[in-house]
C-alpha cells in the first residue's frame, strides 16, 4: 500500500485475509468475495469492534514490514489475541469454506457478538469460490468445470511438489 494516503478500512480487511490465507491480493480479489466478507465481518462483530481489528492488524502488519519482523508482530497482535484470534479463525473459515462459523461462546461472553453471529452460508457464490478447492487442486462439486463426474478422479495440483 502506497505511504502517501492512508488505507481504506476494506484495504486492511484485504491485507488481513492475505495474511490469514496465505492467498495473495489478486488472488483474493479474483474470487469476487472480498466486499461480500468484509460486509460479513461488520455484521458478525459489529463496525466498532471491526474497526478495532482492523486498527490492530494494520499496525502490526506495518511494524513486521518495517522491522522485518516476518510476522510476528501480526501473530502477537491477532493470531494469538484472545480478542481477535477467534475472529481470524472465524475469517479463515469463511475465505476456505465460504461459511461463516459462529464465534466461541467464551468469546461472546467477554467481548461480545452480534445477533448474526450464527453458523452460515454466506451466499452461493462463497461456496464455488472457496479457497479450498485451490488449495487441494479440485473444483467445487457441480459448481465449476470440468463439471459433473470430475470428482470421480483425483484432483491434479497446479504445482505439485516433488
Amino acid at each position: 500500500m502506497s505511504n502517501s494516503t492512508p488505507p481504506t478500512p476494506k484495504q486492511i480487511f484485504t491485507e488481513l485475509s492475505v495474511e490469514l490465507t496465505g492467498f495473495d491480493r489478486a488472488e483474493l480479489a479474483g474470487t469476487g468475495m472480498i466486499d461480500t466478507y468484509y460486509d460479513t465481518l461488520l455484521r458478525m462483530i459489529g463496525e466498532r469492534e471491526a474497526g478495532q481489528l482492523l486498527r490492530y492488524a494494520s499496525e502490526a502488519l506495518d511494524k513486521d514490514r518495517k522491522d522485518k519482523t516476518n510476522g510476528t508482530a501480526f501473530k502477537a497482535a491477532v493470531i494469538d489475541s484472545p480478542r481477535f484470534g477467534p475472529v481470524a479463525v472465524s475469517l479463515i473459515k469463511l475465505w476456505y469454506l465460504g461459511m461463516w462459523y459462529p464465534l466461541p461462546a467464551a468469546y461472546r461472553d467477554r467481548f461480545g457478538s452480534t445477533a448474526d453471529d450464527v453458523g452460515h452460508v454466506v451466499s452461493s457464490q462463497g461456496y464455488r469460490e472457496g479457497l479450498v478447492w485451490v488449495a487441494a487442486g479440485a473444483h467445487p462439486m457441480g459448481g465449476k468445470p470440468p463439471g459433473h463426474g470430475s470428482w470421480a478422479e483425483p484432483p491434479s495440483l497446479l504445482n505439485p511438489t516433488p
